[in-house]
């Protein structure tokens, strides 16, 4: 199949599911479904919270505020998509006209099919890992529950897939079985599309990199053939180069909100989520719940280091352009080259980065403080419980 764009099938189908791919009929109506389910789910979560809010409940609380913190996070990223829709139209049509102009040229194709191999199989891995994790985690408890079946289990027993407090009777049948169903069809599909912002993330910094890398081959290029120095070949870098920062740009309006939510939501997340294994520890008859919860950390982790690893990727591959501009034989150049070199150095002095609400460069020494901070929380719980 010949690849086309860095976006891959699976995520431009998941973008038009939300509503978020241009020109898509009813997209408007689409996103409304699709928050409005969110924000019922969510309605009914923080009823059970408010319900169970004692401290004789405290890991029952606890258990709850993970998926209720992580539907929270899904409801601000897609509102925040939403409210930059027009941005994030603009880095599409920018990633079409860049493949559109190097499809006649072989070194540029090539470089651009690469990174949207990687793009595709990164956003196909992690729809398939966050389906299988997310699966394991909500069938954990039904598993068990089947295989330690007691003799006095009966229907006032039975559990919903996610804690919520409906206003009516949901034990009988069919109504319990029809409300399994669609809870856990709708948990897979916010997994979904926590794929679908996890695999964006990726995709936009993989095709940016992907322009980064032909800038690098030019300034190779303009060393080894010293004809093509000439002010037009320079002009072609410099326009490219600005596009390159533009659309950084445009990604830095577009996730900085979303990261600064992501750092804050999910630090609460592996902190509750790091109570539940301190007490499953302490509690052996609550080991298949210590199993779950690894499930859903390895989800939350992946979550955070995705846009900290975005966010480092970029950094390093913008330093390449000014490394690339130095090591071109500037100094057999004509003067006017000469110049039009030392303001590319100029303008690569500034990094491109992914912030959290501008306050923070997304990095790994960001994804490392936030686990060590964490893993603090957890070694602190552990010592006074």
């Amino acid at each position: 199949m010949v690849i086309t764009s860095t976006v891959s099938p699976t995520l431009k189908m998941g973008l038009q599911f939300v509503g978020m791919w241009p020109d898509v009929p009813y997209s408007t109506i689409y996103w409304l479904s699709f928050m409005s389910s969110m924000l019922i789910i969510q309605c009914f979560q923080y009823l059970y919270i408010c319900d169970h809010f004692k401290m004789s409940e405290l890991s029952n609380l606890v258990d709850s505020l993970p998926l209720t913190l992580d539907y929270s996070l899904t409801l601000l990223k897609y509102t925040s998509l939403w409210m930059y829709r027009r941005v994030f139209h603009e880095i599409l049509a920018t990633i079409d006209n860049d493949w559109r102009e190097c499809i006649n040229i072989h070194q540029h194709l090539h470089v651009m099919t690469i990174k949207a191999n990687m793009s595709h199989s990164i956003t196909n891995a992690m729809f398939s890992f966050n389906a299988i994790a997310a699966a394991l985690y909500f069938l954990g408890d039904y598993v068990v529950r089947s295989v330690f079946l007691t003799a006095d289990y009966n229907d006032t027993l039975r559990q919903l897939p996610i804690k919520i407090q409906l206003p009516f009777d949901s034990q009988q049948s069919p109504m319990f079985e029809f409300l399994v169903v669609t809870l856990f069809l709708h948990i897979m599909l916010h997994t979904f599309t926590v794929s679908i912002f996890n695999g964006l993330i990726f995709t936009l910094v993989l095709h940016v990199s992907g322009q980064i890398d032909i800038i690098c081959q030019e300034f190779r290029n303009i060393s080894r053939n010293t004809f093509l120095c000439s002010l037009p070949s320079f002009g072609i870098l410099v326009e490219r180069h600005n596009r390159i920062i533009l659309f950084s740009e445009n990604m830095e309006k577009l996730f900085s909100f979303i990261a600064l939510m992501q750092v804050v939501w999910n630090t609460l997340v592996i902190c509750c989520l790091g109570f539940i294994v301190i007490i499953s520890i302490h509690n052996e008859a609550d080991t298949f719940v210590f199993v779950k919860t690894v499930f859903g950390y390895c989800v939350i982790f992946i979550d955070v280091f995705v846009i900290c690893f975005a966010g480092e990727h970029l950094s390093f591959k913008s330093k390449l352009i000014a490394n690339a501009t130095y090591e071109t034989l500037w100094y057999n150049m004509p003067s006017n080259a000469g110049k039009i070199i030392i303001f590319i150095l100029m303008r690569s002095q500034k990094q491109l980065t992914i912030t959290a609400g501008n306050m923070m460069d997304m990095s790994f020494e960001s994804f490392t403080n936030i686990m060590k901070a964490s893993v603090s929380y957890i070694s602190v719980l552990n010592a006074i419980y």
